[in-house]
């Protein structure tokens, strides 16, 4: 029972709500209130246990939705929401929300704002299925939600404010206002949104149509998505809750969406490395679309982790290559999704991002266990896709496709360079890759496939098995023969020569030879793929960066395999040549028998460097084995000796027979290349292994006996060597000789040809017989018997070419070398008139072939020791005189052939220099003649004698000549006895003034140095010390030495400074003299030396190490390395490295003791110690810690800035090096180290300096330049450590602005006009803004705090008091503005008075600074006190109204525009003042102010009706400027007081009423600005005085005195003398007339204008050709006819409107009599205006003028009373001259007809019949309809004709 009273309560309940319902259901605002209090406990009765109860609640309900259906009814959305989240019950929840959903769109801004508070809590852990819905309501409450400013405190309070505390909620809503933006709906309501899942759509659409419909009270989606993003990116989340979202909004096609998620993630403080996020950002790649995944792609790219998601790597590999058609991104645009497929520049993008992100991948993930899974993986799938592309010719070839095809193969290199393949797979992908270098036919691409290949090579580091070893052969030999045909487009030699270079050990044979290809294999070779081969056969470049051994190829695996095997390339190369298979040249197929000599010398120069062990390679290797192997004995017996025990005979051979076969080519460059091998190896080659090539001699025969002049010597040489061998039988011997002398007999008779054969059979033969000489035993064998017969003598061949006596003379030299007489009985007198007088004549010319056979032919004279023959002696002394002769040839390289040929004369065998010339394997020394000691002691003695003449040429040829000496015969003991008094005439010669000389005794010096021993060395110290000091230990030096010539080093008083003396006086500062030694290398740079082999060896790094260095040195040798000249810098550098072992630690130790030393020089006397010393400077304190040489920086500063203004224009350039040295470092450190404490102890040394009067003030331009220049750069990079100096920094940079300013800008400122200057103004300005002064001065006030301001404030309103020059203003207005705008706060308690300071600055007479200062005031003003704003403002309209010129009211128009457009806000907290004031100055005189000021008014008043707000204010303006004496000003107060007139009157009309008080208030100042006497423009003063008075009819009419002032004023200003403004008054008058209805004003009227009627021309009258006048003429009326008609016109419409109306032909006719007044007797059918000189006014004026007094006279003929008077209607028909129908235009013609009409339909009403006056104008109305063209015109003639009928 009691169950049952509880349901029947229950029921009760809801029966009562639903009568009550029922009861007011017709009434809207009644059922509001009910349900408002009603509808929440109904549906909570949803919930009720029992079923009945239920049942009735949903009936009510569904009755109760066809009641609030209206509009109007709005439901309790706010209790029903409460109720929602109130309740666990999901029916009740299903009705509050189908309620809350009906009324939420009825609801006003506030209250759907105010719900989000209530709906937001809880909604993440709402599981109910009504969630769709709430969140559906909430998206409209989003609609209207107002966020708060970003950034703002409310922002950061937003997450409270809206109820998201709750983490669960904020990312729910986060995720799904997420979910909104991948939302897509079309047109038709079908929804394909990529990236949702299947169950997120309903949830978004409610499944309903409508939701997304705005036509159905639905939500936009677009606008929607941009007000969920903007909430995303407000403080209501975080950034981990909006991350994705805000990929969701950056990726969108929607700019604005984009924009605001970019900011999102650009803001976002989310970690990358949080496995999570990149989980996330994993598994959306995986479901978006291209977009989308691009993005997220670019984000991947950026975190480390993500390298280490394989698997995940692997999905959006295989996901984003393979989508090669996917519907389009159209979720921004509602409408049909499009059916294309993606487009090509999508899927590009898409590649694009994921080749980053692998290329990212490959990088990073490197060294990471995970990514080693994969990386071969990617690498295969990156072969697919550029496979899939076409490979290795692509498909398609746009320039997107190459990108990506060129990023593919960039990826597929850095992946494979740290893959970990087999052995298989890397060969297959390098293979594959060669292909692709050689096939694919885009040149971009080209450029990653070969950067893949070096990349690939990586993986190929030597040492490798064999099968690897075999594989790499044959691809590298197969890319190297590939020629461009068929399918290969490009050659891949240089990349297969880089891998041989860098995958193969230099020892590698294959490679060795891919490099001789490479240099030599090909005509025309690229010049990278030479000098990639090059650095291959180099052992020094291949192992430049190697310090383990250095391994060199087996040179005899080399011979063989080039030279007897054959080489496999897995290809067909061309053959071009027909070559015997079996030769040496088996491998040298076609072209690449160029490569054949380049093979031969390297087997060669490979076989020398294996059997010289001791031989460093380094740098120019080559050149130095060269000279060694030419000039060093001990290097020529090692390489012999080494020959001699080699274990590889037969490849030994093998190399020679190639270099014999190549010697026996055709072409010319091959033969010489294999002829000089074979030579230079078969001097060194034991005669064992010569033997088998001896039979072969005779195929030289050709060479010796051609025209190949290059060939011949070489040649002759192998003859020598293989004909001489002691295999070949005497006979055969004999049989070669015989052949030679066969042809060398035909001398006489020979030319051309022939006689090359005969010179190369002469030497032939020498060679023959002079090796047979050493190779045989025997030294009176008889091969050189019977030479007389066959060689002439030389004096029989001195009229014979040069060419053919070298050939003898040579020939010759070979003998007499052997010791051979070629005619040994002769006497003295026959062998000096055939040999030494010829050849003493040569050499007088400089012939060195000739000076060298007088050395040999002593040779072969018989010695004074063996012999008793005085001959010999006496022609030995005869040949040393005529060499002694020789002195005074001028060339230096003839004196040192003349040195050897006297040490050849003299020291015979025992002379090194001709033991050089042996090369052959010698058997016994029977051929060796001995020195002659006596004569090696005369020759010394002659040559010491001769180093102390003074004769300059014969003391050049001494000491090169004792030079020579001791250079070939120091091991003689006549030599090494003597030493000591050579070296005493090597410091002889010091002395003398010859560069040549000098280097001669240096050199010579060092050189009986080293070859003393060690007593001898200590005995050459002693004595050295003795010759220059005498007996004391201190060095003196005379003088006159000189290492450089006179001039060649000024001091700036006439002297020279010399080499050699600095050096001494620096040996002297030390005190130790055998540095003496050490500095005699300075003179060691000339051509002469270095060109020179024999002296390659010889320096002094020996002499130099065995010493202790004094630290006293240290500094002076330091400064000397920088020194301007380039041969002592160059030697003070190799003293330098020889005495300092580590450079660092010697300059660590001493490095204050060298800084005080260059500070101290390089304020010095002499230029070139200044010079070095900066130079020094600079690189001393490079790279080293500033704390290093903190306490000299601002001495070093002083001294560069000092020296930056030296004399010498050399000493500046290097002072600008070091000044530029120092700013870098001090730049570089603070970019490097910010506000560390080394930055700030820089610049607390260097900013004070720099900003004094030695910096940026100095009076030197240069210096003041640097100076700023620097403080530009450290203020762009010195952040917060600028702050002690900024105000100092910014004062002194605006000042720098004018003095750093060109000074031609001034030139041509001071000469221009006014107009240019204005232009130039305008430059300069823009040149200011864009100045780096300028930035740097921006880049110092970022830091600038409130203690800054203390300092700066005084320091910049100084330099705006003081600044002159205009660059410097503008850049003060410039700081203000950026203080004004950047430090708001700081800088506000300074504004007050920078504003006050601007009053007087925005008055600067130019005008780029009074308006730079103008925008700088408007900036400051934001800040300053409401008394400040006031101040400025009034101070501004005191300037104005007490200007004298209309330039200062320009400025202050400027000013006040400046503060309009830049702080609009505080000119509307002014505008009481300043808007009355714009207004004025709108109506200025000047144009530049009333346009400055007009737009001020428009911008912020917008129209003149807002003239009523501010009526009072603008009276007192205008009477303040009237009451001025400026008539400018008071024009301006008259035309703004009737522009406020007129604005008035207008407001009235648009309003409806009229403001009598405004009016009352205007007229005073009007009545006051009307009074003024006429001026340009008082016009317009009268324009608005007719309205005035209509509108006043209400004051007039009660104030009789006030409306007859009105009259007097109008009656006034139309009888003013002024012929311009006179027709205005006329216009002025007739319309007063008609205002005031109360007065009759037509007599006045005629009385004022009838003069002016009178169109007679006055011949007395002046013609003034003004510019109205002008104006009138080209429109057609002069000045009299324009106020001829003013006066008609106020004559016609001047008549009393009321009256019309009462009598309108009366008012007709008294109107034509007051026109009539002027004529002598009035005529109504002739009237007086009708005359010619009224006929322009009546075509453009009149006939408008009488159509509106016909309508005026119709309207009142039909209404009011009066008598028909004909001629009236005749007088008005007779001016409209209808007898002219067919005059003026269509327009005058139509209104001619109108008025014609208007005449007869007044003649036509019954109260002004006139019949008889229109009878009579029907056959002139007929002829006018018949004569007109116009359509129009013709049919209101007809129309007139009917009325007439």
């Amino acid at each position: 029972m009691a169950t049952s009273s509880t349901e029947q309560r229950e029921l009760d309940l809801v029966e009562k709500v639903d009568f009550r319902i029922l009861a007011v259901a017709n009434n809207e605002e009644k059922l509001q209130q009910l349900l408002k209090t009603f509808l929440p406990p109904l549906l909570l009765k949803v919930g009720s246990d029992y079923a009945s109860v239920r049942n009735k609640v949903v009936q009510v309900c569904q009755r109760l939705t066809t009641f609030i259906k209206q509009p109007s009814i709005v439901l309790p959305v706010a209790a029903l929401l409460d109720q929602y989240k109130a309740t666990e019950s999901q029916l009740i929840k299903h009705f509050d929300l189908v309620f809350i959903q009906h009324s939420i769109v009825r609801l006003g801004l506030v209250e759907r704002r105010e719900l989000i508070p209530k709906i937001l809590p809880g909604i993440g852990s709402d599981v109910s299925a009504s969630r769709a819905g709430l969140f559906n309501v909430f998206l409209r409450c989003l609609r209207d939600f107002k966020l708060p400013p970003r950034g703002s405190k409310e922002d950061e309070t937003l997450r409270e404010q809206i109820g998201l505390q709750d983490p669960k909620d904020a990312e729910f809503v986060a995720d799904w206002l997420g979910k909104l933006l991948l939302l897509r709906i079309t047109a038709q309501g079908s929804t394909i949104s990529p990236g949702l899942a299947q169950s997120d759509v309903p949830f978004l659409t409610l499944n309903k149509p409508e939701t997304w419909n705005p036509a159905e009270s639905g939500l936009s989606l677009p606008e929607s998505r941009i007000q969920a993003v903007n909430f995303l990116a407000s403080g209501a989340f975080t950034d981990q809750e909006r991350f994705l979202p805000a990929i969701y909004a950056a990726s969108s096609s929607d700019f604005r969406l984009a924009g605001v998620g970019d900011d999102m993630l650009k803001r976002s403080k989310v970690s990358l490395e949080d496995r999570e996020i990149v989980h996330q950002l994993f598994e959306a790649h995986s479901r978006l679309p291209a977009p989308y995944r691009i993005r997220i792609l670019g984000l991947l790219s950026k975190s480390e982790i993500s390298t280490t998601f394989t698997d995940e790597i692997l999905a959006a590999f295989r996901l984003d290559v393979a989508t090669q058609r996917e519907s389009p991104d159209a979720m921004q645009v509602d409408g049909p999704p499009s059916s294309a497929s993606s487009s090509g520049l999508e899927l590009t993008k898409v590649h694009r991002a994921l080749f980053e992100f692998i290329n990212w991948v490959a990088r990073i993930g490197a060294n990471k266990p995970e990514f080693s899974k994969i990386r071969s993986l990617l690498v295969t799938l990156l072969r697919e896709f550029v496979e899939a592309q076409g490979w290795p010719n692509p498909e398609r070839q746009s320039l997107d496709d190459n990108t990506l095809r060129s990023r593919a193969y960039e990826t597929i290199g850095v992946l494979a360079k740290g893959t970990a393949m087999s052995d298989t797979e890397r060969m297959v992908l390098a293979q594959w890759l060669f292909k692709s270098l050689c096939e694919d036919p885009t040149a971009d691409v080209v450029v990653n496939i070969d950067a893949a290949l070096s990349s690939l090579a990586a993986n190929f580091k030597p040492p490798h098995n064999p099968g690897v070893s075999e594989q790499l052969h044959a691809l590298i030999l197969e890319s190297m023969v590939k020629t461009e045909e068929g399918n290969i487009v490009r050659s891949s030699r240089h990349a297969a020569t880089k891998w041989a270079n860098q995958c193969l050990p230099f020892s590698d044979i294959y490679a060795r030879w891919v490099d001789i290809l490479a240099v030599a294999g090909r005509r025309d070779e690229r010049s990278d793929v030479v000098e990639e081969g090059q650095k291959g056969l180099d052992p020094w470049t291949y192992y430049a960066n190697d310090e383990k051994s250095k391994t060199l190829p087996a040179w005899h695996d080399m011979v063989i395999t080039f030279f007897t095997k054959t080489i496999s390339y897995g290809g067909k190369p061309d053959a071009d040549m027909d070559i015997d298979n079996g030769s040496s040249f088996g491998n040298f197929p076609g072209q690449c028998i160029r490569a054949f000599p380049v093979a031969v010398d390297y087997c060669k120069l490979t076989l020398f460097l294996t059997a010289l062990k001791d031989f460093t390679i380094e740098p120019g290797w080559e050149r130095q084995l060269s000279a060694t192997v030419h000039s060093d004995l001990k290097t020529r017996r090692a390489i012999r000796d080494y020959l001699a025990s080699s274990e590889h005979s037969e490849a030994i051979f093998c190399l020679l027979r190639s270099a014999f076969d190549g010697m026996l080519l055709e072409d010319t460059e091959i033969a010489e290349g294999c002829a000089r091998s074979f030579v230079e190896l078969a001097s060194f080659t034991p005669s064992r292994i010569l033997a088998p090539l001896v039979p072969r001699a005779v195929e030289l025969l050709s060479l010796i006996t051609s025209n190949k002049r290059e060939i011949r010597p070489l040649a002759c040489s192998a003859f020598g060597i293989l004909a001489a061998h002691p295999a070949n039988s005497p006979a055969s011997i004999n049989k070669s000789k015989a052949t030679l002398a066969d042809i060398a007999k035909n001398l006489k008779t020979a030319v051309g040809s022939e006689l090359n054969a005969v010179e190369g059979a002469f030497n032939a033969l020498a060679h023959l017989i002079s090796r047979s000489v050493y190779y045989s035993t025997d030294k009176d064998s008889n091969v050189s018997s019977d030479l007389g017969d066959v060689f002439p003598t030389l004096d029989s061949v001195s009229s014979r070419t040069l060419s053919t006596q070298e050939a003898l003379i040579e020939a010759y030299s070979q003998l007499w070398t052997a010791g051979i007489r070629v005619l040994p009985d002769v006497d003295k007198d026959t062998i000096s008139k055939d040999f030494i007088d010829p050849l003493v004549l040569l050499a007088k010319k400089g012939n060195e072939k000739a000076i060298t056979a007088l050395g040999r032919l002593t040779m072969s004279l018989p010695s004074a020791e063996t012999s008793s023959d005085e001959q010999g002696n006496d022609l030995v002394a005869l040949i040393l005189e005529k060499l002694f002769a020789l002195y005074e040839l001028r060339q230096a390289e003839v004196h040192f052939t003349v040195g050897e040929a006297i040490t050849a004369a003299i020291a015979c065998w025992d002379s090194e220099v001709v033991q050089l010339t042996l090369n052959v394997e010698a058997s016994g020394d029977s051929y060796r003649i001995p020195k002659r000691s006596g004569r090696i002691t005369t020759v010394l003695e002659k040559l010491l004698t001769d180093c102390k003449n003074t004769k300059p040429s014969l003391l050049k040829a001494s000491g090169i000549w004792l030079f020579c000496i001791i250079q070939y015969c120091a091991h003689l003991e006549e030599i090494q006895s003597r030493l000591r008094e050579c070296q005493v005439a090597f410091m002889r010669l010091l002395s003398a003034r010859d560069e040549l000389v000098q280097e001669t005794a240096s050199r010579g010096l060092s050189l009986v140095y080293e070859k003393g021993d060690s007593a001898l060395k200590g005995d050459l110290v002693r004595d050295l010390v003795s010759s220059f000091t005498g007996s004391g230990p201190q060095l003196k030096v005379d003088e006159e030495t000189e290492l450089f010539e006179a001039g060649a080093l000024p001091t700036g008083d006439g002297k020279s400074v010399t080499s050699y003396k600095d050096i001494v006086s620096l040996a002297n500062e030390v005190g130790d003299q055998s540095l003496v030694y050490k500095f005699m290398s300075l003179a060691t740079n000339a051509a002469t030396w270095s060109t020179r082999s024999a002296f390659g060896r010889f320096g002094l790094s020996n002499i130099l190490s065995e010493s202790e260095v004094d630290p006293k040195l240290y500094p002076k040798l330091y400064r000397y390395r920088f020194d301007p000249n380039p041969n002592v810098q160059k030697s003070m550098n190799d003293i330098w490295k020889a005495l300092v072992k580590d450079s660092n630690a010697v300059i660590e130790t001493h490095f204050d003791a060298i800084m005080k030393d260059l500070l101290k020089c390089i304020l010095g006397k002499e230029w070139r110690v200044r010079e070095a010393s900066c130079a020094a400077i600079s690189d001393l304190v490079g790279g080293r810690p500033f704390q290093k040489y903190e306490q000299y920086y601002k001495d070093i500063w002083m001294a560069a800035l000092k020296v930056l203004d030296d004399v010498k224009g050399t000493v500046r350039n290097a002072a600008l090096h070091l000044c530029i040295a120092l700013s870098t470092t001090l730049v570089r450190q603070l970019e490097e180290s910010g506000n560390t404490a080394s930055a700030r102890a820089m610049m607390n040394e260097a900013l004070p300096f720099l900003l004094s009067d030695k910096g940026i003030e100095s009076g030197v331009k240069e210096v003041k330049y640097f100076a700023t220049h620097t403080v530009i750069k450290i203020c762009k990079k010195g952040g917060k450590a600028l702050n002690p100096y900024i105000a100092t920094i910014v004062s002194n940079l605006l000042g720098s602005l004018s003095t750093l300013e060109a000074d031609v800008v001034n030139y041509y400122y001071q000469r221009a006009g006014e107009d240019d200057r204005d232009k130039i103004d305008k430059l300069r300005s823009s040149a200011v803004s864009q100045s780096p002064i300028t930035e740097a001065i921006e880049s110092s006030l970022r830091t600038v705090d409130a203690d800054v301001m203390v300092e700066l404030a005084p320091a910049l309103e100084e330099a705006i008091k003081t600044a002159i020059g205009m660059p410097t203003k503008i850049g003060c207005s410039r700081v203000l503005s950026t203080l004004a705008t950047r430090h708001t706060v700081d800088f506000k308690p300074y504004s007050a008075r920078f504003l006050q300071l601007m009053e007087k600055q925005v008055l600067d007479r130019n005008d780029e600074v009074s308006q730079g200062y103008a925008r700088a005031a408007a900036y400051i003003i934001r800040g300053c006190p409401d008394e400040a704003k006031l101040h400025f403002s009034d101070r501004l309209l005191k300037l104005y109204l007490e200007s004298e010129d209309e330039a200062r009211r320009q400025k202050v128009a400027d000013a006040v525009l400046a503060l309009s457009k830049i702080s609009p806000d505080h000119f509307n907290a002014l505008e009481g003042k300043l808007l009355p004031f714009a207004y004025l100055g709108k109506h200025d005189t000047d144009d530049y102010v009333r346009k400055e000021f007009e737009e001020v008014w428009d911008k912020h008043a917008g129209s003149s009706l807002s003239v009523a707000r501010y009526v009072s204010e603008i009276v007192e303006l205008v009477q303040q400027s009237l009451n001025t004496a400026q008539w400018a000003l008071k024009h301006a107060g008259a035309l703004a007081i009737a522009s406020a007139v007129a604005g008035i009157t207008k407001a009235s009309d648009v309003t409806g009423q009229v403001n009598v008080e405004n009016l009352k208030t205007l007229w005073p100042v009007y009545d006051k600005a009307l009074a003024i006497k006429t001026f340009p423009g008082k016009e317009k003063l009268l324009e608005p005085f007719p309205d005035f008075v209509s509108k006043s009819k209400v004051i007039w009419q009660k104030d009789a005195s006030f409306g007859e002032q009105l009259k007097k004023i109008a009656v006034r200003e139309a009888k003013r003398n002024n012929n311009d403004y006179r027709p205005y008054a006329f216009r002025c008058l007739w319309k007063f007339a008609a205002a005031r209805d109360d007065l009759t004003m037509l007599p006045t009227i005629t009385e004022i204008v009838t003069p002016y009627l009178d169109m007679t021309v006055d011949e007395d009258a002046m013609d003034v050709d003004d510019k109205a006048n002008i104006n009138n003429k080209a429109r057609g009326l002069d000045p009299k006819s324009q106020t001829a008609w003013a006066a008609m016109e106020a004559v016609a419409k001047g008549y009393n409107r009321a009256k019309m109306q009462e009598d309108a032909m009366g008012q007709l006719k008294e109107i034509a009599l007051a026109l009539e007044e002027n004529a002598k007797k009035p005529d109504f059918k002739k009237p007086y205006i009708g005359q010619a000189p009224f006929d322009a006014i009546r075509r453009v004026f009149w006939y408008g003028c009488v159509l509106e007094l016909l309508e005026a006279a119709i309207k009142g003929g039909e209404e009011g009373a009066g008598s028909p008077d004909p001629q009236v209607l005749q007088w008005y028909l007779a001016t409209l001259d209808l007898d002219k129908a067919d005059t003026g235009t269509e327009d005058q013609r139509l209104l001619r007809a109108k008025a014609t009409m208007a005449a007869v339909v007044v003649g036509k009403l019954p109260k002004h019949a006139s019949g008889n006056a229109l009878s009579e104008i029907k056959e002139e109305v007929v002829k006018a309809s018949t004569e007109e063209r116009s359509l129009e015109v013709q049919q209101k003639w007809k129309a007139c004709l009917i009325l007439l009928d």
